[in-house]
Formats: C-alpha cells, sequence, structure tokens
C-alpha cells in the first residue's frame, strides 16, 4: 500500500477520538466564539450558509436534553452542547424582505441545508481538537425530534440533525481503526471486486481488539456482524420514523 502523505493537520485528524467523559471546566471566554467562527469557514452550497448552531450551557436544559437522547450522561457533564441546525428559516426571512417566495418543497433544498450544517459541525470538530478539547457527535438528538424542536424553540424551517458534547477530556480513548482504505476509494466507478476481503481482514482486526462483545455469553464478535444486526433493525424507535413526520411539520416536505 502507498504511504500516506501527512502534514501535522492530517495527522491531528488521525488522532480523532469520540469523548464521552469530560471534566467540568468551563470553555474559556472567546473559546466558543472561535470554534463557530471556524466552523463558519467551511464550504457551504452557493453561499448560502444554510446553517445555525445553538450552544446550550444551561444545567437544567442539557439535563432535559440528555433524557432526550437516550440518558447520555456525557451531554450532562459536557460543557457545552451544540446544536447543529439546517436552517432555511433566515432565507426565508430574506426572501420576504427581499418580495420572492422561496422553495423548500423539494428534497434538494433540505438535503443541501443539512450538508452545510454538518460541513459547520466537523470544522467545529476540528477546531475543537486543536486546542485540545474533546468531541462526540450526538445522533440521538434525532431520537425525539417534536421535543427537541420545543426545547430550542426552532422555527419552521429549521432542524437539528446532530448534536456534539464539546468540553476538556476526562478520558483517554484508544484509536478506533477505519475500514482499510481499499473498500472506500475506488478510482473512477464503484467496485465489488475486493470490498469483501478487505473487510475480513477488518473484522479480524476488530475482533483482535474485543471492541464488541455480547452481553449474554461474552462472546467476541467482529463489526460486520455489529453492523449487520444494526441495519436490521426494526424498532421504530431505533428507526427514528418519527423524523419524517416532523421534518414535513417544520416545512420540508420532501418532494
Amino acid at each position: 500500500m502507498t504511504a500516506l502523505a501527512d502534514t501535522p493537520l492530517m495527522a491531528q485528524m488521525r488522532q480523532h477520538r469520540s469523548i464521552r467523559q469530560f471534566r467540568p471546566d468551563p470553555l474559556p471566554e472567546g473559546v466558543l466564539e472561535s470554534l463557530v467562527s471556524a466552523g463558519q469557514a467551511a464550504s457551504t452550497s452557493s453561499f448560502m450558509q444554510q446553517y445555525s448552531v445553538i450552544a446550550v450551557q444551561d444545567a437544567a436544559r442539557k439535563e432535559r436534553l440528555a433524557r432526550l437522547c437516550g440518558n447520555q450522561e456525557q451531554i450532562r457533564q459536557c460543557p457545552v452542547f451544540l446544536a447543529f441546525c439546517a436552517d432555511l428559516h433566515r432565507l426565508r426571512l430574506i426572501c420576504e424582505g427581499e418580495g420572492t417566495q422561496i422553495q423548500t418543497r423539494y428534497v434538494e433544498a433540505f438535503l443541501t441545508a443539512v450538508v452545510d450544517a454538518v460541513l459547520v459541525a466537523q470544522n467545529v470538530a476540528l477546531a475543537a481538537e486543536s486546542m485540545g478539547l474533546g468531541i462526540v457527535y450526538i445522533g440521538a438528538l434525532r431520537n425525539h425530534p417534536a421535543e427537541i424542536v420545543v426545547e430550542l424553540a426552532l422555527p419552521d424551517l429549521v432542524f437539528a440533525v446532530t448534536g456534539m458534547c464539546l468540553g476538556y477530556p476526562e478520558e483517554d480513548p484508544a484509536l478506533k481503526p477505519r475500514i482499510p482504505l481499499p473498500a472506500v476509494l475506488f478510482r473512477e466507478q464503484y467496485s465489488d471486486d475486493e470490498v469483501r476481503t478487505h473487510l475480513d481482514a477488518y473484522d479480524v482486526q476488530i475482533k483482535g481488539l474485543q471492541m464488541f462483545r455480547r452481553a449474554e455469553t461474552g462472546e467476541v464478535y467482529g463489526w460486520m456482524a455489529r453492523a449487520a444486526r444494526r441495519m436490521a433493525y426494526t424498532d421504530p424507535k431505533q428507526l427514528r420514523v418519527a423524523v419524517g413526520q416532523v421534518l414535513r411539520s417544520q416545512g420540508f416536505l420532501l418532494e
């Protein structure tokens, strides 16, 4: 395999770990603003900047969010919880002021706003880690989307895409190896030719690290078994079936 080119930033990126235990230390003055400003430097579709970020520091609100997000302790513990939102509300206000009619009924309008919000989130994550902070994304922000709309006072055409706990790490977890590059990087066209071979080798690596173990038997299992079970979920709560309904109630018709 070709040796990977490296820069200090790329080396830092490869050291990413999800942090789920945080020290109680607050962020110094101006750090939150600096991080979100760095987030704003991300690419944005057609320069529309279709995102907003809601920073939650109030302990009572973090407690309510923790309960809505699967009772995750790290939300209570982190000094700042961020909600990254796809936001077409601001653009609707602009259109109203300019005498035009915003078009939000199509899937593409929602997708571009989601991509914008996620790019900002990842920029914030990289900036935070460069300052010695830790993060963990909270996809469970979508577990109870209607309640999140109320808790964060989201207007129409705003949807909380993902959350992020932010703070100083209280733990030093091991790196989790990623899928081998040849199974995700294809030349010119998608190809399944050797994907299974690389995934089999990856599974052996994951089993060797004993990352996943069945609670009832203690049996160690691999990434593929875990992925296969997760993708076969049928529980509506696990599938977050309420997301589509709430999106439509927020004005994203997804035609």
